[in-house]
């Protein structure tokens, strides 16, 4: 995913990338990714541009609880200022900053996309909030505990 600096208009302009192949060959995702789109708003300003990226991916995932596969999409978004000049580096306060080399004439977006939809993954991911195989596996696991009988006085202590 490429993005060809130089033939950029200025002022504000869109571009759609979707092609999938990349996520499909990195070895560091640990699931199937299916689809993905990416629409890119680009705003040019002299040497400097504004990128404002709204990423959305669908692939196969192994549900946590189920441990069945399922398919999900992922939604993210990243914005990104492109400069030339270094003096931006230091006044510039919005999200992420990149300073590209003098003479550069594409910029490679495949690292913002990859880590946009890698941070978009929920922390427990899960094919559905009443996932039954979820729900059958924790009852499987839940091991019936009988009270201590020396600790039972204490459990209507503060109910008087």
């Amino acid at each position: 995913m490429k993005l060809a600096l130089n033939t950029l208009p200025r002022g504000k302009s869109e571009q759609i990338f979707d092609s999938v192949a990349q996520l499909q060959h990195d070895k560091s995702i640990e699931w199937k990714p299916l689809r993905l789109e990416l629409k890119l708003g680009i705003d040019r300003q002299g040497q400097n541009f504004y990128l404002n990226g709204s990423v959305s991916c669908t692939g196969l995932f192994i549900c946590e609880a189920g441990m069945e596969e399922f398919e999900a999409t992922l939604e993210s978004n990243f914005k990104v200022m492109l400069t030339f000049d270094s003096k931006y580096l230091e006044g510039y306060e919005g999200d992420e900053i990149i300073q590209i080399p003098a003479h550069e004439s594409e910029f490679d977006l495949y690292p913002l996309v990859h880590d946009s939809v890698l941070l978009a993954i929920p922390i427990s991911h899960v094919c559905s909030d009443d996932c039954e195989a979820g729900k059958a596996l924790k009852q499987k696991l839940e091991i019936e505990v009988e009270p201590d009988e020396r600790w039972a006085k204490l459990k209507d202590m503060f109910n008087e």
